[in-house]
């Protein structure tokens, strides 16, 4: 039933139902500045304005804003970011890079949290998590496999997914996925 439709003595009941907030306990979390330089701030303005309604959130940080669009206005919003006179974006470029991302619970404390590390496409290596959570060994096998990750400390890197003497990371964009031939 919608708010219009509610009788009035329900709607007192219906705000009392939710659940008051929770006092926030402990130090103030750090979130990273998302601090935009001066150049980074016209940028901003600029993709502001060419993308208008379709931009649902907006951030940055140095010289390069961020914009998040709905799944269905993406191919408007490129094809804008690319063809306003204003941005003229005429290339497209991407960061070679493989991220870790480490989803942590706590059961105790009813609580998620995920950690982010950024590693070089062409080295990546990371320290091993097996000495903390046993369950971090398959996950490492597996990023092994597919991304050429090298675990520091983990022992036991054989193959998970693919066969003894299989060359290559089919993980990697750079994978020549059209060009393999099976067994």
């Amino acid at each position: 039933m919608s708010e219009e439709q509610r009788p009035p003595g329900e709607e007192a009941a219906a705000q009392s139902a939710q659940p008051a907030p929770r006092p926030h306990r402990g130090p103030p979390i750090e979130t990273a500045d998302e601090t935009l330089s001066e150049r980074g701030e016209a940028t901003a303005k600029r993709l502001a304005a060419a993308l208008g309604a379709d931009a649902v959130a907006a951030g940055g940080r140095g010289e390069t804003p961020w914009a998040r669009v709905e799944v269905g206005a993406l191919a408007r919003v490129l094809r804008r970011c690319r063809d306003d006179d204003a941005l003229r974006m005429d290339m497209l470029h991407y960061v070679e890079r493989i991220e870790l991302d480490y989803v942590l619970a706590s059961v105790a404390h009813n609580r998620k949290a995920i950690i982010k590390v950024d590693l070089p496409a062409d080295a990546p290596s990371a320290p091993t998590a097996t000495r903390l959570w046993q369950a971090a060994a398959w996950y490492e096998r597996e990023a092994h496999d597919l991304f050429g990750v090298a675990f520091e400390g983990n022992d036991d890197l054989a193959p998970l997914l693919l066969f003894e003497g299989f060359e290559g990371r089919p993980g990697l964009k750079s994978f020549p996925l059209h060009e393999y031939e099976e067994y």
